[in-house]
């Protein structure tokens, strides 16, 4: 057989030519024998430096929130600083200035793909400084990065870690522990994607598991979702058996080559025919090592084209300063072998470069709706082919519940939810679908218009009166406005935004926690400078969380005004904060909810007894039925003593359920529990 390489050609041609010389073959046969040979020469690769392949460099970051993550909290509540700090890495990453000074072979700046980490963890956080908790990772880059994000070319998407909530080993402690497979975390998973895109905009394209899980099940879902997946961690594996369970994931018989390849359906390790797509990746602290990144080099030496996914993470000290040292090694590398160049891309472009496509043409998508009575189906139009099994199509409803609503092929590139949906309970839909290179289209229907969040930073606020000025403690961005109301004295500010569309709408206001606060606020609601009412309080606001105001029906577009204004008492100075208002129109027939909303009872002994007093209000426009009060997990027995209306007007003190909440109220009640004794 022949050796690959253009010498074991001339051999052949050599051979031929000696038999043809001894034959007296004519010349003219002799000359079409020879360009039958021709294409042989395009057959067997060569290593000259004239043909080396090129290095696609994938750096990026599985990014998450480390400061106020604990494994043994439920709902654990996240320092924002390392996205709204000017000193922190997010800021200093994000500089231009920075990126200029790392260029590629092309002399093209580094960029950088962000996998933002979502879901369980952070879903049930506790933060009220953010819109949407689970996607606060994706919300804090945008908000404060967004410009730069953008300027400098870089890839935003997901992270996902298998947390799940249990106690695997059954000593009575819960963890976050990592699930033992993918379809525990399977819808969780599903409500984040969901949410990424209606609250976002991003529907990830390329893809890294956190702590580099993956299972078959994970690797077919995948499958049906996107196409580049870059979290091959070969050759590592590791099992961990104590909780909190983490770190467990097995790379064992994936390739050694940073050449992607098709996952086997059968083992997700191996490659095969599956429609993805996986990469082998190495943190910064293991490419800093020569060795790794010459053996990249090497191979793209000879002539193989290289993808490397090179990650760390935002929060680390040297997260900077390895990207710098990544940077050098390139280039010493490209010094080494002259022949070979690299070049910084996303994960998404580095993918469509090695496959050498030409194709940078998003799907054309019509999204549409489709009513049939008062219930509505959603239907999707593509042009073409599309990498997905069937489009992802998400749906918000007023109680901000998403969900993922399942679609069937009705035509060519045409599908159809399989179900209906009412819709004067939908808020939103969306859809994410993309090419087979990964090129993506997203598209929405607004039923109900977005939250607005009004910032004191933002054009729609405005100070009326009282000396006020800035302070760094803040319930929402990076700063507030607190003023000093003296006896007597008085201090105001507004918030202001146009509203496109007519209906309900409900108001809430939130504040930073302040010395000696204000006790004697009025709240004064306009549409188009015309009064449409008035909320007193004779309380402090509560700091830190969403104080509902009121629900008001606007009967056309226009200017909606929220003014704030606190009253000095007679007694001392006071302290009013301004910082954020939230204008929302998912207002519901039904909306109960409970302040506070996670009771920890401590220790209490099986024979004893905990009293805790809660607010419950129904801020829907409806009437409601509460019918008792429980634990979650059935562990306590309650009794609620002192049920009455927050306008002081008293329910009866051990009046049995239910009770009849009216619209838009509020109640506090003392509930009294008693601990349920184990059974042996």
């Amino acid at each position: 057989m022949f050796k690959s390489g253009r010498t074991s050609l001339v051999k052949v041609v050599k051979y031929w030519s000696f038999h043809i010389h001894r034959k007296r073959i004519p010349m003219r046969s002799y000359r079409l024998l020879l360009l039958a040979c021709l294409p042989l020469l395009f057959l067997f690769p060569t290593y000259s430096s004239s043909q080396s392949g090129e290095v696609y460099l994938v750096l990026g970051s599985d990014t998450a929130i480390w400061e106020g993550m604990n494994t043994n909290r439920y709902h654990c509540t996240y320092n924002l600083g390392l996205f709204i700090d000017p000193a922190r890495n997010a800021y200093q990453v994000m500089d231009p200035a920075f990126r200029a000074r790392l260029v590629d072979s092309y002399g093209q700046q580094m960029k950088l793909t962000w996998w933002m980490m979502a879901g369980n963890i952070f879903r049930y956080a506790t933060n009220t400084n953010v819109p949407v908790p689970n996607t606060m990772t994706l919300y804090l880059m945008k908000t404060y990065h967004g410009e730069n994000v953008a300027r400098n070319g870089d890839e935003l998407s997901l992270h996902y870690h298998t947390f799940a909530w249990t106690d695997y080993d059954g000593d009575g402690t819960y963890w976050w522990n990592q699930a033992l497979g993918f379809n525990e975390c399977r819808d969780d998973f599903d409500y984040t994607l969901a949410q990424y895109l209606l609250e976002e905009n991003v529907f990830p394209v390329s893809f890294r598991s956190g702590w580099h899980y993956m299972d078959n099940d994970w690797q077919h879902h995948l499958d049906e979702l996107l196409p580049y997946s870059l979290h091959n961690d070969y050759p590592h594996k590791h099992t961990d058996t104590t909780e909190p369970l983490d770190i467990t994931y097995d790379w064992s018989e994936s390739p050694s080559e940073f050449v992607p390849f098709r996952p086997a359906p059968q083992n997700y390790q191996i490659p095969g025919n599956g429609p993805g797509w996986n990469v082998r990746s190495a943190h910064f602290s293991t490419t800093r090592n020569r060795h790794l990144m010459d053996s990249i080099f090497v191979a793209a030496s000879r002539g193989v084209d290289q993808v490397a996914c090179l990650w760390g993470h935002l929060p680390e000290e040297d997260f900077l300063q390895n990207l710098a040292i990544l940077d050098s090694l390139a280039h010493e590398m490209t010094r080494r072998y002259p022949g070979v160049k690299f070049r910084y891309c996303t994960a998404v472009e580095a993918m469509q470069r090695w496959r050498k496509s030409q194709d940078e043409a998003a799907p054309q998508v019509i999204f549409s709706e489709e009513n049939s009575g008062d219930r509505v189906f959603f239907s999707v139009e593509v042009d073409e082919p599309i990498f997905q099994r069937v489009p992802f199509v998400a749906i918000k409803d007023i109680y901000e519940r998403y969900l993922v609503a399942p679609c069937t092929q009705v035509g060519t590139n045409n599908w159809r939810t399989t179900e209906s949906f009412p819709r004067s309970a939908l808020a939103k839909a969306g859809v994410a679908l993309c090419d087979t290179m990964g090129n993506q289209t997203t598209r929405f229907i607004n039923i109900l218009p977005d939250d607005i969040y009004i910032d004191n930073r933002d054009d729609g606020f405005a100070e009326l009166g009282g000396n006020w000025t800035t302070s760094s403690i803040a319930a929402w961005g990076i700063d507030s406005r607190v003023a000093t109301v003296a006896p007597h004295d008085s201090a105001a500010v507004k918030w202001s935004a146009v509203l496109a569309q007519p209906g309900r709408y409900n108001l809430f206001v939130q504040v930073p926690p302040v010395q000696s606060p204000a006790a004697n606020i009025e709240f004064t609601v306009r549409h188009q400078a015309q009064e449409i009412g008035t909320v007193r309080l004779s309380e402090p606001l509560p700091a830190g969380e969403w104080l509902y105001l009121r629900t008001v029906l606007l009967n056309g577009a226009g200017v909606l005004e929220i003014e704030m204004k606190a009253i000095g008492d007679a007694q001392s100075a006071r302290t009013i904060a301004a910082d954020v208002i939230k204008i929302s129109a998912l207002v519901r027939d039904r909306d109960l909810h409970a302040t506070p909303n996670f009771v920890d009872l401590g220790p209490v002994s099986e024979e004893d007894t905990a009293s805790f007093e809660i607010v419950i209000t129904n801020r829907g426009v409806g009437e409601l039925t509460l019918q008792g009060i429980s634990s979650t997990q059935q562990t306590l027995l309650t009794q609620v003593r002192h049920f009455k209306n927050i306008s002081g007007q008293n329910r009866g003190g051990q009046r049995e359920f239910p009770r009849f909440l009216k619209e838009i109220s509020a109640n506090r009640c003392v509930v009294k529990t008693y601990p349920i004794a184990r059974r042996g």
